[in-house]
């Protein structure tokens, strides 16, 4: 009895450890989230002023305008959006297993030392695909948001002596860019990836330190 008391402590103080750091994560997405909503807000009025520049320093007319740039903005809209699911996704898929493995052990159904590292390893298993699919979205949406705002300030610095010509080069370099992006994305933003691994690193340390 003493000794299936143990484990349940045991596998009770993982996932409290996990439980606390699930928490950390969902106030830190839901920080990045609004910081990158706000900044899409930035990026949607720097297009409007440039949309005016180009109106009168070049006639362009400003659903011309809006049709020359629908798949770069509704790409950026539609990567917001993308962030949202992946998040709620991360916070409903954790709250579940947490769930589900605390009712596991408070049924007393599984005792052995072997039920214990089981969850501990399908803890790890899920975090990591989690953390996986939270970066690469991330990642996405933080450098193209970052390309569209150097672009955007580029133009915008000229003010009216902004041309079509100069527009025209700067969709043509995001789009490239955003080619390029979708074939190799895995081999960029490599300080990102570090981190990951570090955070993984940090997590393994921690779950082995609940398991002495």
């Amino acid at each position: 009895m003493e000794v299936k008391e143990n484990l349940k402590t045991l596998a009770n103080s993982i996932l409290d450890s996990y439980e606390t750091r699930v928490r950390t994560v969902n106030v830190l997405m839901d920080q990045s989230y609004h910081f990158f909503t706000e900044h899409q807000l930035e990026l949607d009025e720097m297009m409007e002023r440039l949309k005016d520049n180009l109106a009168r320093a070049e006639s362009l007319r400003k659903r011309d305008f809006d049709r020359m740039t629908r798949d770069i903005t509704e790409r950026q809209h539609s990567q917001e959006e993308g962030v949202d699911e992946v998040f709620d996704h991360f916070k409903e898929e954790e709250t579940e297993m947490i769930g589900r493995l605390r009712k596991i052990i408070i049924s007393g159904n599984r005792s052995s030392l072997e039920d214990v590292e089981a969850i501990r390893e399908d803890i790890l298993k899920r975090q990591k695909e989690r953390e996986n699919s939270i970066i690469k979205v991330l990642k996405r949406f933080q450098i193209e948001q970052e390309e569209l705002g150097i672009a955007l300030k580029r133009l915008l610095s000229k003010g009216e002596y902004v041309r079509i010509k100069d527009f025209k080069l700067m969709l043509k370099s995001i789009r490239e860019q955003h080619s390029i992006r979708d074939t190799e994305l895995d081999h960029i933003m490599e300080d990102l990836e570090m981190v990951r691994n570090w955070v993984q690193a940090e997590w393994q340390a921690v779950a082995r330190a609940s398991g002495q």
